[in-house]
């Protein structure tokens, strides 16, 4: 008899620390990041294989007039992927991080 009560807790705890491990990641994928900014201008020039310079609209999320030139930076492979080139009508997806604007989405405008 003691055997068939050992093994339904058993069960429950095995139960209990899977439904933990489903809480945990569900809250793992729920950290709250910084917003993404929609930026919209003409590309300028690619110095650098992470970085490309962009004549923008005004960006009201993020308190910026029209400027002349605006510093992303992006992953190589994100930025070759799009196929960008210097006179291209671009809108951006940025994050602010620290100083810097990061690049987390970019497609070419006619």
């Amino acid at each position: 008899m003691s055997a068939s009560v050992r093994r339904p807790r058993w069960i429950l705890a095995l139960l209990f620390a899977g439904l933990l491990g489903a809480f945990a990641v569900g809250l793992w994928g729920s950290i709250v990041r910084p917003p993404a900014y929609e930026v919209r201008g003409e590309v300028v020039v690619r110095p650098a294989a992470d970085l490309i310079l962009v004549r923008h609209e005004a960006v009201a999320a993020l308190g910026m007039q029209p400027m002349e030139l605006m510093a992303v930076f992006g992953e190589p492979a994100l930025l070759d992927a799009a196929g960008v080139r210097v006179g291209d009508r671009v809108r951006l997806a940025v994050r602010q991080r620290d100083d810097q604007l990061v690049l987390i989405g970019i497609e070419k405008q006619p």
